[in-house]
């Protein structure tokens, strides 16, 4: 039963080769980003750099039939596997201009066996001439169970860039549909918007580092997850 599964949620994923650019409204966000596909290496075949996504699709990144902007991914190995945009604005937590991510989406965890993230700050740990980490200050995460609470949608936030040390705030119950939800950053606070309901945490333990924001599916765990995008927006 579980090989049917996984062959009918393939299949899906194989029929939707239509580029999510080819909307006007993921245009924004798709020109000042890039695709880390399956891992967060480049891949000739299933990577995208930033700003290439004309004509670009996949089965791990596509347009729906209902035209939806589409991340997917399996996992049956150790190392994680993700489909997830990572947009190339960096910027530091102190920061006086608000940066933020908005999204409408849908969550589908499908087979996934424990938890996948879907929004993500994370610090750039590529910089020559920064302070660096390569840690998210900020995952954005579907749990099938977590201290007896089940299908929940998490905020995960590490509170050091030295100690594994973090601040799990339950969002609420995974919608059945689509929904809303903002992240964002500004003079060294930080700030979740999900469901009618707002967050603030004090972050300037993290000032030192330059951040971006990701968006998709990053897998935690064994299984297939598949994220629907109706609209996304970073600034």
């Amino acid at each position: 039963m579980k090989k049917i599964v996984l062959l009918l949620v393939l299949v899906g994923a194989l029929l939707g080769n239509d580029a999510p650019y080819s909307l006007d409204k993921f245009k924004s966000s798709l020109n000042t980003s890039k695709l880390q596909a399956p891992y967060s290496r480049y891949s000739a075949k299933w990577s995208a750099k930033y700003g290439k996504f004309k004509n670009f699709s996949n089965k791990y990144f596509y347009l729906s039939s209902d035209r939806f902007m589409t991340f997917f991914m399996c996992q049956n190995e150790k190392e994680k596997r993700r489909s997830e945009l990572r947009f190339k604005s960096d910027w530091r937590t102190s920061t006086n201009r608000l940066r933020s991510l908005e999204a409408r989406l849908k969550v589908l965890p499908l087979s996934t066996r424990r938890e996948f993230t879907f929004l993500q700050i994370h610090s750039d740990g590529t910089l020559k001439t920064e302070p660096t980490i390569n840690l998210p200050l900020l995952r954005i995460v579907w749990r099938k169970k977590y201290k007896s609470i089940k299908n929940h949608i998490w905020a995960v936030i590490r509170l050091s860039p030295s100690r594994k040390k973090y601040k799990k705030i339950d969002l609420g119950v995974l919608p059945k549909g689509f929904f809303n939800i903002k992240i964002s950053v500004q003079k060294s606070k930080l700030y979740i918007i999900f469901a009618g309901q707002s967050y603030s945490l004090d972050v300037s333990y993290w000032d030192n580092y330059k951040n971006y924001y990701k968006a998709g599916v990053y897998l935690q765990s064994r299984g297939c997850a598949r994220v629907l995008v109706d609209r996304l927006v970073s600034q």
